[in-house]
């Protein structure tokens, strides 16, 4: 139950005993070794998992064996990090989550990126097959998808499909031409939840690593995304009608931008559908703002 480390060159550096055992799995990415071993037995009789998260050149320890998220009868089918360093697991619900604030310790949380049983290619029930995980890269989900009953990738390897993200946000997203109006709201609001989640996971990057010019660029392009998403939520709920206008102004509040283009923006969607009770409450937002006052600080 020793995890040694050593060196590119394979000098010895360290070498520790873990606490729990046995070790199920382990992977690492550069500096950060993530292990993942059995925990304290559950009601139902059964181990629970817990994993660790270590710098090994500081010294430091992130996470200090905190629960993996399973489902009920759920098992672990693969641990790995992203291209992007962030720790990630795929389950055998076929459920794929990163670890989200995985650097501040006690704040961790896993955060689902995809089901993959909400998958366009299943949802008629024709199909019988599962995914092999091997990469979270460039934004997609990389894996194998296994026919049938397999349950290993075979030989020879056949070639690497590719899937998006799509947070379960319990609103369906159901692919229906002749009525894309009523799909637009819930799929404004997962592709909010998912740009949000992805710009969470990079600015955690940023904030404790030596970013660079353009990581840091990358984080106020992410947020005028977020923003440019409610902006479009926002035109949903107007369109709506009168009795939505909390639920628009709660839209409004969650945009980043403080510049005031996007709330001006947001005034010009409310005054275009004559809302102008709305339009008020966002010139109250916006100037607010311009004076360094944030919601949070009224209560």
């Amino acid at each position: 139950n020793y995890v040694r480390i050593f060196s590119l060159f394979g000098v010895p550096l360290k070498v520790y005993r873990l606490k729990s055992s046995p070790v199920v799995a382990c992977a690492s990415w550069r500096d950060y070794v993530m292990t993942i071993s059995n925990g304290p037995v559950g009601p139902d009789g059964a181990a629970k998992l817990v994993y660790t998260v270590d710098n090994v050149r500081r010294d430091e320890t992130h996470q200090n064996e905190d629960t993996v998220a399973l489902p009920e009868d759920g098992r672990l089918q693969s641990l790995f990090f992203s291209d992007e360093g962030d720790p990630c697991v795929y389950d055998s619900e076929g459920v794929l989550l990163v670890l989200l604030h995985w650097r501040t310790m006690g704040q961790a949380r896993w955060v689902p990126l995809l089901d993959t049983k909400t998958l366009e290619r299943l949802r008629e029930g024709k199909r019988e097959e599962s995914y092999w995980p091997v990469a979270v890269a460039g934004g997609r989900f990389h894996c194998i998808i296994l026919k049938g009953g397999d349950k290993e990738p075979y030989f020879p390897r056949p070639l690497l499909s590719e899937f998006d993200f799509r947070v379960p946000c319990g609103s369906e997203v159901v692919e229906d031409p002749e009525n894309e109006a009523a799909n637009e709201g819930p799929r404004l609001e997962e592709g909010f939840v998912r740009t949000s989640l992805l710009l969470g996971l990079l600015e955690d990057m940023v904030s404790a690593t030596n970013a660079t010019h353009g990581q840091k660029a990358d984080v106020a392009r992410r947020e005028v995304e977020v923003d440019k998403l409610l902006l479009q939520l926002l035109n949903v709920e107007c369109r709506e009608g009168e009795e939505r206008g909390m639920k628009a102004l709660e839209i409004v509040g969650l945009m980043r931008d403080r510049s005031g283009k996007m709330l001006e923006a947001a005034q010009k969607v409310a005054g275009r559908y004559g809302r102008g009770v709305l339009g008020d409450k966002i010139a109250e937002v916006a100037e607010r703002r311009l004076m360094g006052v944030d919601e949070e600080d009224e209560l």
